[in-house]
């Protein structure tokens, strides 16, 4: 932005110079001019000039005072959704050089990116006076050819969305300056927000990387054409997880230096590890790999003739017939544990090891490589327990009184997550009433008393218990019994939150159920008839996943046809009738079931009877896509 600016001056200074030189044709004439003269003659009118027909696509970006120019390199207001567009995943955002001045730039990891601002974080008050709003794309692939792209530019408004497109076609027009129009019915107000979603990738398409957006000069304007300034030191507050639910949660985690490579399609690329770096692949490790590709990375293991590996120096790490990967595939990342490999690299397969290399059957990039463990960890689809924020010294207690509803949550199957902040784990306390008192005691600590040393799965900030962890302290269905729910700490304590829900469980050898793609408006239903392979990924173990939006969370049902019934029916719905409240983990635009938890809808091996499988939910609803896979 500082280099346009500075652009604009000198050319409007150049302008002036030119019109002090070319004051009049008469430069060079010693006779005097009578400014007082008057002239008979019809003056001649001054020339008009017709603005050019310029297409809309090659109207290239123009400079000016944004509320947004990215100089300052701030750029913690903005966000990556998922919700809002959808078939939109996680981005990398950073603030770097781009057409002379600094920008946003995202690099998609692996679906297209939708980049949010939150408007009345950025513009407090002032958020329901912006009338349009500008905005300046340019696109960058890494081929370095041009490809077109094109997406829509969004408001969320409280009762609903609004989409503009907005398109890079030309070259000569890249990047460019498009404009969101506010419609007139609506404004901005608390918890609105403004975004940008890339929906069309012509370099996806031809070559299976994915273009880099670069983000610069967004103007908020009012209806006078004013421009409102933002506040860009505020840090966007977003709902929701940022894991990827289809991905284990690692701790420990050690960065592979280095480990940047690229490919065509069947090409290998790596590094030369070291001793240390050797050493990381052991038994209960996971590998994890950050890249772009149509399709998922494997590994490439090469091992010296001083030192080969028994099964060979070249050793490729995946299924050799059908190039199906063993391992856990998320929005641009993929995942190995060392027990995945060991069928393809033998034991011990870190000591041989010399040259590690990836490889795909699509052209690939890949950004990073890390080796840590899994932390137990979950990703929790549920319920935040409103009013949970409390803290203590060291074997103080604090918490809420729960209400029904809250109570109900905790059942068989459910994970509650804890934030916190502490030098020691927190734990619960459950204290039941003397009117509804629980058979163990009305006070009872969820924590061995002796060690104090919690059962629950313990990350940075984060604690969680399953359900079943607890049973031993507080006794089967505690739920009921509930009225207070309390945390306790050895040390010194602060809880931020408290979620219940139902965990996400990452699957293997996901697979996208082609053409599942579907909408409708609530109770009416929508979906595709499943050929045979489809039907077989339906079975014992496995988890499917749905991609989704709507108020409510999207259900399963189950269709057989007359000729091969469903002994339970032909016609199934996959929740429970009575409530509509799903058994299956719900995210920001996810829902998981596991098989197990359709057996009580749809019966045992059901996969052998569906016909068409369709979504529906109690409101208006959207899917996006499927993928099934096989749990833990």
């Amino acid at each position: 932005m500082k280099a346009k600016k500075l652009l604009a001056l000198l050319l409007a200074a150049a302008m002036t110079f030119a019109m002090v030189g070319c004051g009049g044709d008469d430069a060079g004439n010693d006779t005097p001019v009578d400014n007082n003269q008057t002239d008979e003659t019809t003056p001649t009118p001054e020339p008009t000039e017709e603005p050019a027909t310029v297409p809309e696509e090659d109207v290239p970006a123009a400079p000016t005072e944004a509320s947004i120019d990215f100089e300052d390199g701030a750029f913690g207001f903005a966000y990556c959704d998922t919700l809002i567009a959808g078939g939109t995943g996680p981005a990398e955002l950073s603030v770097t050089d781009y057409n002379g001045s600094k920008a946003l730039q995202v690099v998609p990891g692996g679906k297209f990116p939708c980049v949010a601002l939150p408007i009345d974080q950025l513009l407090g008050d002032k958020a329901g006076d912006v009338a349009s709003v500008d905005v300046t794309i340019g696109a960058v692939s890494a081929d370095g050819n041009f490809y077109a792209v094109s997406g829509n530019l969004w408001s969320v408004i409280s009762d609903g969305k609004d989409s503009q497109a907005w398109s890079v076609y030309l070259e000569t027009a890249n990047p460019k300056t498009v404009t969101y129009t506010v419609p007139a019915d609506k404004a901005f107000a608390a918890g609105d927000v403004f975004a940008i979603s890339m929906e069309v990738d012509n370099c996806k398409t031809e070559t299976g990387s994915m273009t880099t957006l670069y983000i610069d000069n967004i103007t908020f304007k009012d209806a006078s054409g004013n421009v409102i300034a933002a506040d860009t030191s505020v840090v966007a507050e977003t709902a929701g997880n940022t894991a990827d639910p289809n991905l284990l949660v690692l701790k420990d985690v050690v960065e592979i230096d280095g480990f940047a490579a690229s490919g065509d399609g069947w090409a290998q690329g790596g590094i030369d590890l070291t001793e240390e770096q050797k050493a990381l692949f052991v038994p209960g490790s996971v590998i994890e790999i950050d890249y772009n590709s149509a399709a998922p990375v494997w590994l490439v293991a090469v091992s010296s003739d001083e030192n080969p590996n028994p099964l060979g120096t070249w050793l490729r790490g995946v299924n050799q017939e059908t190039f199906k990967v063993n391992g856990y595939v998320g929005d641009g990342k993929v995942q190995y544990r060392y027990e995945d490999l060991v069928e393809f690299f033998g034991e011990d397969f870190g000591q041989y090891v010399v040259t590690l290399q990836c490889e795909s059957s699509e052209k690939w990039e890949v950004f990073g490589m890390r080796v840590g463990t899994d932390s137990g960890l979950v990703t929790v689809g549920g319920t935040e327990i409103d009013g949970f924020a409390c803290k203590g010294d060291g074997w103080a207690q604090n918490g809420i009184d729960l209400t029904d509803e809250q109570r109900a949550l905790f059942v068989p199957g459910s994970v509650i997550e804890i934030q916190y902040n502490s030098a020691a784990p927190v734990w619960l306390v459950a204290v039941s009433s003397d009117e509804n008192p629980n058979p163990l005691g009305t006070w009872l600590r969820g924590v061995n008393q002796e060690t104090f040393e919690v059962d629950g799965a313990v990350g940075d900030g984060v604690v969680q218990y399953t359900y079943e962890q607890l049973v031993p302290y507080f006794g089967e269905d505690f739920g009921q019994y509930l009225n207070t729910l309390q945390c306790e700490s050895s040390e010194s304590w602060e809880v931020y939150s408290v979620k219940v829900g139902k965990p996400f469980v990452p699957a293997k050898n996901a697979t996208d159920i082609e053409g599942f793609a579907a909408s409708g408006d609530g109770w009416a239903q929508g979906g595709i008839d499943l050929t045979e392979e489809q039907k077989a990924l339906f079975a014992p173990g496995c988890v499917i996943t749905i991609e989704y939006n709507s108020a409510s969370p999207v259900w399963l049902v189950a269709v057989s046809s007359d000729e091969n019934p469903n002994p339970l029916g032909t016609w199934l719905r996959g929740v429970n009738q009575e409530t509509f409240v799903v058994d299956g983990a719900v995210g920001d635009g996810v829902v998981q079931y596991t098989y197990d938890q359709l057996v009580p809808y749809f019966g045992e091996d059901f996969g052998q009877y569906l016909n068409t499988l369709q979504c529906e939910s109690s409101e208006s609803w959207e899917v996006y896509g499927m993928t099934v896979g096989m749990g833990n």
